[in-house]
């Protein structure tokens, strides 16, 4: 295996990797220590079966079910399709996954600790996936700033319905049934500390966090532009451009994510993604 940095700050891709086969121990450290290091790893030339991709996903966490109910994969519940294909005229999985910045299920009391995506169809152009440094974008605030966030939450939320910065994307028609499920709001510090490296992140994103808690409205959306800006400074970008047979892996506790979209017609985007279980925000 060869680790090669695909920017200065984050993200690396790893070849001559067969993450089919059983890998020796030695092996699953490099990768799994590459994923701290880089907090977004790029494994090319892969081919696996969901099966295979449940297994391979299990070195990084247990597996976590996503909190929609639909676009799973029939046979293996715990895996989404990320899909712009039809099927006898129906979707056969999401078509909009990820269209703005968000974090996976920064939502939920227990959000993912990775998320892997493998790569069964891509597009000559568009379907792109951009991801945001966390860590850099926290190390970029001012330490006014980074005083003021110590002890201070971010309210998260499921819900497109109430988050008025994003839409529902027309695949969901009104966005009722799929967006509001009853599901309670959390709540999660917005300088969190990573449980293995123990540095921090800048934890909130347009998508999913609706208030900082405690502040008026207006207050709180203003500190959250403020931080989303810091956040998207194109020196903490990474954009990555779909080649068949990659996996990407991301840690959830210090990236944030976005699908690009502008996928041209015919072109096909299809994937396979699995979440692993993380643990409490601090």
């Amino acid at each position: 295996m060869q680790i090669n940095k695909l920017t200065p700050t984050f993200v690396a891709e790893i070849v001559g990797a067969k993450v089919s086969d059983d890998m020796s121990a030695a092996n699953v450290k490099t990768i799994t220590d590459a994923f701290l290091e880089h907090q977004v790893i790029v494994i090319r030339d892969q081919n696996m079966s969901p099966v295979e991709q449940k297994k391979f996903s299990l070195h990084f966490g247990e597996l976590a079910f996503h909190i929609s109910k639909s676009n799973k994969n029939k046979e293996h519940p715990e895996m989404l399709v990320l899909s712009n294909k039809k099927v006898d005229g129906k979707w056969v999985g999401a078509t909009n996954a990820g269209d703005e910045w968000h974090t996976d299920s920064s939502y939920q009391p227990v959000p993912a600790k990775c998320t892997m995506l493998h790569a069964l169809e891509v597009p000559e152009e568009g379907g792109d996936t951009a991801f945001i440094n966390t860590y850099a974008a926290y190390e970029a605030l001012s330490e006014e700033t980074k005083l003021r966030l110590n002890g201070v939450r971010g309210i998260n939320s499921w819900n497109r319905l109430r988050n008025p910065r994003v839409k529902v994307p027309e695949q969901h028609g009104d966005g009722k049934s799929v967006y509001d499920t009853g599901a309670p709001d959390v709540m999660h510090p917005i300088a969190r500390t990573h449980p293995e490296t123990g540095r921090k992140a800048l934890y909130v994103s347009p998508r999913h966090t609706l208030f900082v808690d405690g502040l008026p409205e207006d207050e709180s959306e203003d500190l959250l532009q403020e931080l989303f800006s810091v956040q998207q400074r194109q020196e903490h970008m990474y954009l990555h451009k779909w080649r068949l047979g990659d996996i990407v892996i991301w840690d959830n506790r210090c990236t944030l994510h976005k699908g690009m979209g502008g996928i041209k017609e015919p072109g096909i985007r299809h994937l396979h993604r699995t979440l692993m279980e993380g643990t409490v925000p601090v």
